[in-house]
């Protein structure tokens, strides 16, 4: 019997057919080729047919095949193209999913205007809110307000809305910071403030390129009051909003008041206006 090792694989049996027939016939013919020997007994006639299976089961012995068919064998053409020795391993990916655009966060107008004046505030030469406020078309004036030292000005400051650009465009009367300001019809008007040396009681009335006026006096001074139009009466209360005072621009004439209207609950800074006027120009 032939033993042979396999690499691991199916185990089977290969059997080689051999016709028994062949070699019984091939003895008794060698019988028949000597008729003149004598005929040997019986049991010794036996022994070639023996001899004769015994070759046959040796032949089939010899031609059985023992072979493995493991778990770890694989047929060469089911070999995957991921495992071939040699090549680059390919790894599955899942599907590419493209990242979601940042957001560009949407500014408007008014908080591009707002950054803008509170740029330009840094740079003027006098403090925005101590100054009173014009805004004519495209240009806004300050007049007075205090200097970086703190003091009164009494310069005139003209502002391109479109370029940021700041220029000198003359001298009030007096040097004049805090006082209450609103204007209307492109003239602005300036009740009480400080002077330097006291607190002011004139309301005071200029438009750029003139020269300002008294329109009439307050009853006391007042330093940081505020003002609003209201049709053509121009209301001032003061800081504490104890006084109020409504002023007839047209003829001069004052008169305490007891009722505050809405607009003066509500005063808009300099910072405010000055945004505003940055946005209308563009």
């Amino acid at each position: 019997m032939l033993f042979g090792r396999k690499p691991r694989g199916e185990r089977g049996v290969l059997l080689v057919p051999v016709l028994p027939g062949a070699v019984l016939r091939s003895a008794e013919l060698a019988f028949e080729r000597e008729p003149a020997l004598e005929r040997e007994p019986a049991s010794q006639r036996v022994l070639p047919v023996a001899a004769g299976l015994s070759g046959m089961l040796a032949l089939i012995a010899g031609g059985v095949l023992l072979f493995d068919r493991g778990s770890e064998t694989k047929h060469p053409l089911a070999v995957s193209p991921l495992t071939v020795p040699g090549a680059t391993p390919v790894v599955p990916h899942a599907p590419l999913i493209p990242p979601k655009p940042i957001a560009t966060p949407v500014v408007s107008a008014a908080a591009r205007a707002q950054a803008a004046a509170v740029k330009l505030a840094a740079r003027l030469p006098v403090a925005l809110e101590s100054a009173a406020l014009l805004h004519s078309g495209t240009t806004v004036y300050l007049v007075g307000g205090s200097t970086r030292s703190g003091a009164p000005s009494d310069g005139i400051w003209q502002i391109d809305a479109r370029s940021g650009r700041v220029t000198s465009a003359g001298r009030f009367i007096e040097p004049l910071t805090a006082s209450a300001a609103a204007s209307r019809d492109g003239v602005l008007y300036l009740a009480g403030g400080w002077t330097g040396e006291k607190v002011a009681t004139g309301v005071l009335r200029w438009s750029p390129g003139q020269s300002s006026s008294l329109v009439t006096r307050l009853p006391l001074g007042l330093r940081g009051a505020h003002a609003a139009f209201v049709g053509s009466t121009l209301y001032v209360v003061s800081a504490d909003g104890a006084k109020a005072y409504a002023v007839d621009v047209e003829t001069g004439s004052l008169s305490p008041v007891t009722k505050v209207p809405p607009q003066l609950e509500r005063p808009t800074s300099n910072l405010a206006a000055l945004a505003a006027a940055l946005q209308a120009s563009g």
